[in-house]
């Protein structure tokens, strides 16, 4: 996908568990953005838990996910950690890449297993943290293909910041040279 180098949004996608969250929630108060985690907004629009919304089937979710995403893509200057399974339907990552520059969180999947010390939380892993595997060859070519940018996750949380940061001001720097 060709970037928007006007995008005044930071989109986080990757797999589960690879940090997206606790990035975001670091990541937004440094660039004095707001934040927002789509599966906590869902959450609370919806009033269940993604788990809950799962046990409606996988489909149900993806809908009310991409509802989610249109609700939030058009808002200025926010951070936003997606759900690991959002590159699944290509309208979300259109709309997320209208407006933000995509920061493909990249971990290890042996790290991505130890944090996920609470699978239980993620339905799509729920009883079988193996699965983690299927899914990573299912949708690595999707993180690869939607993001602007890798960032390794495989040090910490504050370090992944700090290489978005430098990013993003790379990406000004190139920005204000092509407005000259």
């Amino acid at each position: 996908m060709k970037m928007n180098l006007y995008a005044n949004n930071v989109v986080l996608i990757g797999m589960p568990g690879c940090g997206k969250s606790s990035i975001g929630s670091l990541l937004a108060p440094a660039l004095k953005m707001k934040f927002y985690d789509v599966d906590r907004y869902i959450e609370k629009k919806e009033q269940q838990s993604v788990a809950e919304l799962f046990s409606h089937g996988e489909d149900h979710f993806r809908q009310i996910e991409s509802q989610a995403i249109f609700d939030i893509y058009n808002k200025s200057s926010i951070v936003i950690a997606t759900g690991g399974g959002v590159v699944t339907r290509h309208q979300n990552m259109v709309l997320l890449q209208q407006q933000g520059i995509i920061f493909y969180i990249e971990r290890s999947i042996e790290m991505i297993i130890d944090s996920l010390g609470a699978a239980e939380h993620r339905p799509l892993l729920a009883g079988n943290v193996q699965r983690i595997y299927t899914l990573y060859e299912q949708r690595k070519h999707l993180y690869e293909k939607y993001g602007h940018y890798r960032i390794s996750n495989n040090e910490s949380c504050q370090a992944a910041v700090e290489k978005i940061q430098a990013k993003l001001l790379e990406h000004i720097q190139i920005e204000t040279r092509q407005e000259c």
